[in-house]
């Protein structure tokens, strides 16, 4: 009998991430993610997989347990990758054929990003500096080379920066808004691009001084970047409006010129669209990116788009698709753009041929028709493309798709631990509400007895314009846990969500509340109609919006014997002026801002149902969360604490918005231990539990 899944084994799954195809098509280079519980952190290592050898397994690349982001170099030679293993991230590479990694590129504040050049003999790269540092650095970089440096030396000057840094920030003045968001506040370092030449002699590695490419006055945080194939241009973005106070729009392509000195920086503007993550086409003719409309309503879907080097023309890709797009790839011979696809609980492979006189709007055509979520991709030469990807029932595995369109793993890293647990089942759903159709699917422990009454856990999610899936791979083993706990697990795409196309996706646009909550409830009345769910031992949780839904749904609806709200927003008053999103609130509220209607506002605020709430409700927040501050928890817990409710509050230090995805993961471990207790606790799991093992024993 397979052992059940248990919040401890988020240890013993791995992740694959980041795939990057070797230039000849040989080898998969990608991100591994595991878990290292004794020191509560993740290793992220380097592999890579020979693609000639149809048997051979992946091998480490890389052992610095902190290596991230591989890219290879132009020539094959050589896999480059950002590493934490010094006191910041740096650029490091190692040849094919074996040996030391050696650094590339160094720089005081870390580097971020980073990408060749067409003739591997430089990088670019990203990182933040201050106004009053890039002084420094332009002064330096005309005087005499700097003096030897001892150890002593050197230790004390790295204790003086410290030192002036937390002087610097003590008392910390704040004059621009978002101040803060992650899990830290915003200091007043922003991203520059950089060059730096690749040392030829290895013995000089880590010797080259980069030479900054944008003006010392910057306040636009420059995106990664990108060459164009000839080594001229180097394309990034940055924020039209540093002032807005908007984290996610007003985003421009701009150009560098790599081997100016003026730092001239040449806006490739879009009127009426913000866009992202440039890509030029390999033969120069093309700059693929995403794309979505400044529309001061409402944030919009993106969409895929080329715009051409010579005339400037655009042309939208997947427009006529009506669905959000992901990862973005050109073919290697730029006759294709790939591409996946969020539809209706899946996300596929597509691919578009570029126009040409004769197709001046070419079809998408869609590659992968699976059961799966890709997470992430690469295209090999002959078209071919590896791709790491989740089902529901293997949270990550690295793929093939030949040119015939079958699909064959090449690694599955998890097969060992999937062999040894109970896996459960998935069941899709559709019904409609309103007149309008909603996916939805109800997952069932590996042991599914019909004969027996099982509870059921209402999943949400958050967003709210996100879509879930059966593959969902951020809570793959959060919903096996909770089947392998005894529950059966519902989840929907209420609308709001993406995957559905835009009329769908703005359908609760100032309805957060009421009409989702009609559709994740008529999914719950249809499933109390079968026999084995026990109407009576029903749980419901969401995080984020979902958290804002959950309290919602408890002060309206009374059905449900236990909830967990999780980082949610509860008081749309105080959230507007707290965020590091507070435009996001305005237009998701329809547009109104407290001074505009703070009683709509109020009326449309979880909190102001506290009263009605009967079910027993567990809040957890995280500390640190400056997406959904913590102050929304702590004004829920009071009300319904002060009003004799039975509320608990879990506060987690040190951990942000995505505590759920990414936090420290014996936080994880136990914030899903904390969620099963409590719906153990007041939907009699337990009890019923019993019963069944007693029942069991006399048959």
């Amino acid at each position: 009998m397979k052992a059940p899944i248990t919040p401890e084994h988020l240890c013993d799954l791995v992740l694959i991430d980041d795939v990057r195809v070797s230039p000849d098509g040989k080898r998969v280079a990608f991100v591994r993610v595991s878990v290292d519980r004794a020191n509560n952190t993740y290793v992220r290592n380097v592999w890579v997989l020979d693609l000639t050898q149809p048997r051979a397994a992946p091998q480490p690349f890389t052992m610095g347990n902190k290596d991230t982001h591989p890219r290879w170099s132009p020539d094959g030679l050589h896999l480059g990758f950002i590493s934490g293993r010094g006191e910041k991230p740096a650029v490091f590479a190692l040849p094919l054929s074996g040996g030391e990694a050696r650094t590339i590129a160094t720089h005081s504040n870390g580097i971020e990003a980073f990408a060749w050049s067409p003739d591997a003999r430089a990088i670019a790269f990203t990182a933040k500096m201050r106004p009053d540092e890039c002084d420094a650095e332009d002064a330096a970089s005309s005087a005499e080379p700097a003096p030897f440096k001892d150890a002593w030396t050197l230790k004390r000057e790295k204790e003086q920066k410290q030192h002036e840094e937390e002087q610097r920030l003590d008392p910390r003045v704040i004059r621009r808004v978002p101040y803060r968001t992650g899990t830290a506040f915003i200091d007043d370092r922003y991203a520059h691009v950089y060059v730096a030449a690749v040392p030829q002699d290895p013995e000089r590695a880590g010797t080259s001084k980069p030479k900054r490419l944008t003006p010392r006055e910057t306040w636009h945080n420059y995106s990664a970047p990108q060459w164009s194939p000839d080594g001229k241009i180097i394309y990034s973005t940055y924020s039209r409006d540093p002032e807005s106070g908007e984290l996610f729009r007003y985003v421009d392509v701009v150009r560098l010129n790599p081997r100016r000195a003026d730092r001239a920086v040449r806006r490739w503007a879009l009127k009426g669209f913000s866009c992202y993550n440039p890509l030029p086409s390999p033969d120069g003719r093309w700059v693929a990116f995403e794309r979505s409309e400044d529309d001061p309503a409402a944030y919009q879907p993106a969409t895929l788009a080329i715009r051409s080097v010579r005339s400037g023309a655009v042309i939208d890709l997947t427009e006529t698709l009506d669905r959000t797009i992901g990862e973005f790839r050109w073919s290697p011979d730029g006759a294709y753009l790939y591409f996946t696809l969020q539809s209706e609980g899946n996300v596929q492979l597509w691919r578009v041929r570029v126009p040409d006189d004769h197709d001046p709007a070419p079809q998408p055509e869609q590659l992968t028709r699976v059961t799966h979520e890709i997470t992430s991709f690469d295209v090999l030469p002959d078209g071919r493309v590896v791709f790491a990807a989740s089902t529901p029932q293997d949270p990550s595995a690295l793929y093939l798709l030949d040119c015939e369109g079958h699909i064959r793993p090449l690694y599955r890293p998890n097969a060992r631990f999937l062999s040894e647990h109970a896996v459960g089942t998935v069941e899709a759903l559709r019904y409609r509400v309103d007149g309008r159709a909603i996916q939805g699917w109800l997952m069932k422990p590996a042991d599914f007895d019909s004969s027996r009454r099982y509870p059921l856990v209402v999943q949400m999610h958050g967003g709210p314009h996100v879509m879930w899936g059966p593959s969902t791979r951020s809570m793959w083993h959060e919903f096996q846990t909770m089947l392998s706990a005894g529950y059966l697990v519902f989840f929907c795409n209420p609308r709001g969500s993406d995957g559905y196309g835009r009329a769908f996706w703005h359908a609760n646009r100032g309805d957060w509340g009421d009409g989702p909550m009609r559709d994740v409830l008529r999914g719950v009345d249809l499933l109390c109609q079968r026999p084995y769910v026990d109407a009576q031992r029903l749980c419901l949780t969401g995080g984020s919006y979902a958290g804002y839904l959950t309290a919602w749904i408890i002060g309206r609806d009374h059905r449900f014997a236990a909830a967990c709200a999780q980082r949610g927003v509860y008081n749309l008053v105080s959230m507007r002026n707290t965020t590091d999103v507070p435009f996001f609130n305005d237009r998701e509220a329809g547009g109104i801002t407290p001074w505009d209607d703070v009683q709509k506002l109020w009326a449309m605020s979880p909190l102001s149902l506290a009263p009605n709430i009967q079910t027993p409700l567990l809040i957890e927040h995280s500390e640190q969360d400056y997406r959904v501050p913590i102050e929304q928890a702590e004004q829920l817990f009071q009300a319904l604490k002060l009003m004799g409710k039975t509320v608990e509050l879990i506060r987690w230090p040190r951990e942000g918005h995505e505590l759920s995805r990414s936090g420290e993961p014996n936080h994880r471990i136990e914030r899903i231990r904390r969620i099963i207790q409590w719906f153990n606790t007041y939907a009699h799991v337990r009890d019923l539990q019993a019963q069944a093992a007693g029942e069991s024993a006399s048959a």
